[in-house]
């Protein structure tokens, strides 16, 4: 791998790279954490931090830390600013697990599903009265997270920094504005009939729901190090393009792997897609595909929830010898070829570089 990427890094050194980028952000939010967890109630404070606990490959303050190194910055300097989007990202995923009802993240209890078996086990209240408990925790919890995250970001040189708060109101407005639309967008289409779902609407989703926060992460980064908004930087704007193009990539793998992956590994049943429902590029290019016969079977199990193992794998086993299931990952190629343009384009060649374009390809080359 020469010329974009530079100097060979293979997997094992870039693995080694994200680890302790990942190890120092984790440090930075437990600081955070103790500073202020110790003033909030139990239960709050267990649920707004179960999912920091356990923050995964952190790809998301990575990939602001290494633009930030690329652009000509320090990572020490940026660290709050990547720990800032962790938490962000993870208030998220707390509302967005109560809107899903889902029951596990990372191979662990929800926030909500903690919160009731916290009301369960401390409150003794009944089952009813502890899911409405724990769907209260879990958004104040999110609540809590969006707050400090934004909060940590303005600890970024000092509160007086004009870069610092123009960011800091970019998190604020624009950014939330955008994670919102896109969940907002996802349930409308979970209750649009398969049939009148547009290819379009579900980029869209994809591009708010996942591009769009990182997207903030790249040109956060290049701000930081050149020392200017996004607005006033071609380097940000061209790097929030690059990271955008990578979230499509990493959703499509994404939906794949809720097929075909290993469900200890992703923490998840294989096949939950199905039986949500959820409106995925390859779900829609496979009903257009597929045969009259196994587009009537797939319509019948999708979204159904009555669904048995048996339907699940039938449903599954369609999708995966599909046409379009070869489409949809060339198309995420594509998403990381051009991406991989952008990086060249805009920032100069050196090691964070390199790591970056790693980082780049790992949105396609990951198991979990």
């Amino acid at each position: 791998m020469t010329g974009l990427t530079g100097s060979i890094i293979d997997d094992m050194a870039f693995r080694a790279e994200m680890s302790g980028l990942a190890e120092q952000v984790k440090a930075c939010l437990a600081d955070d954490l103790r500073q202020h967890g110790s003033v909030l109630p139990p239960h709050l404070r267990q649920v707004s931090e179960s999912y920091l606990a356990h923050t995964g490959k952190c790809l998301r303050p990575a990939l602001l830390l290494l633009s930030c190194g690329a652009a000509g910055g320090t990572l020490k300097g940026a660290l709050p600013a990547a720990a800032a989007v962790e938490m962000f990202h993870n208030w998220t995923l707390l509302h967005d697990d109560v809107i899903d009802h889902d029951s596990f993240r990372r191979g662990r209890p929800t926030g909500h599903v903690l919160g009731a078996s916290l009301g369960q086990q401390d409150l003794q209240l009944p089952a009813a009265a502890a899911a409405e408990y724990g769907q209260s925790l879990a958004i104040l919890a999110g609540d809590l997270l969006q707050a400090r995250a934004i909060n940590l970001l303005l600890s970024v040189n000092g509160q007086k920094d004009k870069v610092v708060i123009g960011l800091a109101r970019r998190m604020a407005a624009k950014l939330t504005s955008e994670v919102l639309a896109g969940e907002q967008l996802d349930v409308q289409l979970s209750q649009t009939p398969f049939e009148q779902v547009k290819e379009a609407d579900v980029m869209e989703v994809m591009r708010l729901k996942t591009g769009a926060l990182l997207s903030f992460c790249a040109e956060t980064g290049v701000a930081l190090a050149e020392r200017r908004l996004p607005e006033d930087s071609s380097a940000a704007q061209g790097m929030a393009k690059f990271a955008e193009l990578c979230g499509i990539a990493f959703q499509i793998q994404d939906d794949i792997l809720g097929l075909s992956g290993d469900e200890e590994t992703l923490g998840k049943p294989i096949g939950s897609d199905i039986r949500e429902g959820k409106r995925t590029l390859l779900a829609l290019r496979a009903l257009k595909s597929c045969s009259e016969r196994d587009r009537k079977t797939l319509l019948g199990i999708l979204g159904n929830a009555q669904a048995d193992a048996g339907d699940i794998e039938k449903a599954r086993e369609i999708l995966l010898r599909s046409h379009s299931l070869d489409g949809v990952r060339e198309y995420s190629e594509d998403c990381v070829k051009q991406a991989m343009a952008l990086l060249e384009k805009h920032l100069p060649e050196n090691r964070w570089r390199n790591l970056l374009a790693a980082w780049a390809k790992s949105m396609t080359h990951r198991s979990v």
